[in-house]
């Protein structure tokens, strides 16, 4: 793996890759023949403020079957950096319920309170 030096990426010429109605791919060169890509998802901000509003709705309602206390965007749920499917796909349910109880997750989360471990 070769490290990238130290750069600005909001300094670089971004150049549209791919645009579709879920994401919009974009590429920057580098030095030499390296290059770098990043992806935008178009959906996230909306489903993040409908979120918000679910959340700020929930005030004074009861927690229990068939709520849904969170919604999280396709990238962010197969992020490896969240790992939440790979540790959903070993059989640990508790780091969801870890995940989505963590204050910096909220935006995720669309019903207040917090999640109960699965019994």
């Amino acid at each position: 793996m070769t490290l990238l030096p130290n750069f600005d990426p909001d300094k670089l010429h971004w150049e549209l890759l791919e645009a579709t109605p879920d994401f919009r791919r974009w590429i920057a060169h580098l030095e030499g023949d390296k290059w770098i890509q990043k992806t935008e998802y178009l959906g996230d901000e909306q489903l993040l403020k409908e979120n918000k509003e679910l959340l700020n709705d929930s005030y004074g309602k009861r927690f229990g079957d068939g709520v849904v206390a969170a919604r999280i965007p396709l990238n962010v749920l197969y992020s490896s950096q969240h790992q939440i499917m790979e540790k959903l796909r070993e059989g640990d349910r508790d780091h969801m319920v870890w995940w989505l109880n963590r204050e910096e997750n909220q935006p995720y989360r669309s019903f207040r309170g917090i999640v109960p471990k699965a019994k």
